[in-house]
């Protein structure tokens, strides 16, 4: 379990963010809100990435947190909410909440409260990710509550999903990222199930073994 934030961990973290956003808006000249969210979501992607990592391969101590990306989590995890809640802050910009979030509206309110519910459970991650926090809380429930973690990437995938493969509303139809967004989720996914799989076997293995 990662319980340090280290300063040195968060500035590298933090420059890879605002750089990812940088190339984003400058380079492939997407819209800056969308550039926040699309950086937030890579972040996600690389936390859950890390956890089936650790299943796969016990964790060891090491001088190089370049060899541990466990002991990353929480930086990436305080930067993903970082960027999401940028995204938000810029999009409401200009607009009311209720513009975006409408009662019986479209797919598109739909989409929107799928990402605000992810922001909100983001925030109150970002929030327990701290070492004080973390042993305030205690392992058992900080652990059930970063598990809500995989939820939150379900409802950003859906929340992407929808803008790229089923809106009306812009630019209709799915991009680059759209196609890369898929391929990772299912990656992420597919990477839980193997962990998944390597642990039932594990444990049998040891029973036999007892």
């Amino acid at each position: 379990m990662d319980i340090k934030n280290t300063p040195k961990q968060h500035l590298i973290v933090g420059v890879f963010s605002l750089a990812l956003v940088a190339i984003s808006r400058y380079l492939l000249e997407i819209p800056l809100s969308t550039s926040f969210g699309r950086v937030s979501f890579i972040l996600l992607s690389m936390i859950l990435v890390i956890g089936p990592l650790m299943r796969l391969k016990k964790p060891t101590k090491s001088s190089s947190p370049l060899a541990t990306p466990w002991s990353w989590r929480g930086e990436l995890g305080i930067w993903f909410a970082l960027t999401a809640l940028t995204h938000f802050i810029i999009v409401l910009t200009g607009r009311p909440l209720s513009a975006l979030i409408k009662i019986g509206g479209s797919g598109y309110g739909l989409a929107n409260f799928l990402g605000l519910i992810a922001l909100f459970w983001a925030l109150i991650l970002t929030a327990t990710s701290f070492g004080k926090v973390i042993l305030f809380l205690g392992v058992r429930a900080w652990k059930w509550l970063h598990g809500m973690t995989y939820v939150v990437f379900y409802l950003v995938a859906g929340h992407f999903a929808y803008f790229q493969f089923f809106s009306t509303h812009g630019e209709i139809g799915p991009d680059w990222f759209g196609y890369t967004a898929v391929t990772i989720a299912i990656s992420v996914v597919a990477l839980q199930l193997i962990a998944f799989v390597v642990s039932i076997k594990k444990q049998r293995k040891e029973k036999l073994i007892k």
